[in-house]
């Protein structure tokens, strides 16, 4: 409940975007997202950064802002060429309307991104936006991989990992590198940050590609959704790298079986829990945790304003917000 108040805050401002009523097909996607159930991950770590030196808080957020709409761009356009039916419990923007219209949602979002920053003072202003385009150009380089990858037969750990770096940990980089790029903090301890964030955010990627088998409704995406779209995840790389050739086999028979949803859901589950890997991944997840964490005692901050940022990284890790 700490962390409730940014939560809070971040929905008061993002309610605040005026956004036109004509064409409603344009702008009413653009409500729908926004008030879909979310953890506003992003904004929130950027506070917490800043407040590691900067009490005053409140005066960001505007900024900050800019990484949940940002984020939210990068989902809508994700769907689309992943066919995703579900996002955060609900039906996805093209689902609910149509392919163009998410197609252009997600665009005024992205634009509406970097509105929010066209307040920063101008000796900011240019080198967030830099930074802005440089993680850009990274997201897209990531989900060109994992469309790429989708196409191969198989793919190894390196590349998986280099992968969801660039189209998602990349982002959470950036979310703790502007926190405390705005609070004014040396570049050293900006770049650490960063680094902070991008090892969080591999292992919050492979989190979710576990909670994707073995997690509950509560997830907020389809249970054995990856498995039914035959996308690449840390699981079935690595099924593919640890199996025998009888599993080989049956990994690739359920892959080309579209018959038989809740079946092939179950018999390539069977052969994760025969390689272990439920264990194997909840073990390289721990391990980029622990890495970020190492990454945030670094910093030469007090031990107590450290604290509130640790608890949350914590309590993302734990899956209890």
């Amino acid at each position: 409940m700490q962390f409730e108040k940014y939560h809070k805050e971040i929905d008061k401002e993002l309610s605040k975007i005026k956004l036109n009523n004509n064409p409603k097909e344009l702008y009413d996607p653009i409500r729908y997202v926004l008030k879909m159930k979310s953890k506003r991950v992003r904004p929130i770590l950027a506070i917490l950064a800043y407040k590691l030196l900067n009490r005053n808080w409140k005066g960001i957020i505007k900024p900050c802002l800019s990484l949940e709409l940002f984020h939210n761009f990068t989902l809508i356009h994700d769907d689309i060429m992943d066919k995703a039916p579900i996002r955060r419990g609900k039906r996805t923007i093209h689902e609910k309307w149509n392919k163009n219209i998410g197609i252009l949602s997600g665009d005024l979002l992205m634009i509406l991104a970097y509105n929010m920053l066209s307040d920063l003072p101008k000796n900011m202003l240019s080198k967030t936006i830099m930074r802005f385009n440089e993680v850009s150009i990274k997201v897209c380089e990531g989900q060109q991989l994992d469309m790429n990858y989708q196409k191969k037969s198989h793919i190894n750990e390196k590349q998986y990992l280099e992968m969801i770096r660039l189209k998602t940990a990349t982002l959470l980089g950036l979310s703790l590198e502007l926190g405390g790029y705005l609070a004014k903090m040396n570049l050293n301890e900006v770049k650490t940050l960063y680094k902070i964030g991008e090892l969080f955010g591999i292992g919050f990627q492979l989190s979710d590609d576990l909670l994707d088998v073995y997690g509950n409704k509560n997830f907020g995406k389809k249970i054995g959704g990856d498995i039914l779209e035959n996308k690449k995840t840390f699981l079935s790389v690595k099924a593919y790298e640890l199996s025998e050739k009888e599993d080989k086999e049956n990994l690739e028979y359920w892959k080309k079986n579209n018959n038989s949803s809740k079946e092939k859901i179950e018999k390539t589950t069977e052969i994760f829990n025969k390689l272990n890997l439920k264990k194997i991944t909840e073990k390289k997840i721990k391990l980029f945790f622990d890495l970020a964490y190492k990454k945030l005692d670094s910093l030469e901050i007090k031990k107590l304003y450290k604290e509130e940022l640790k608890n949350y990284l914590n309590l993302l890790f734990e899956r209890k917000i």
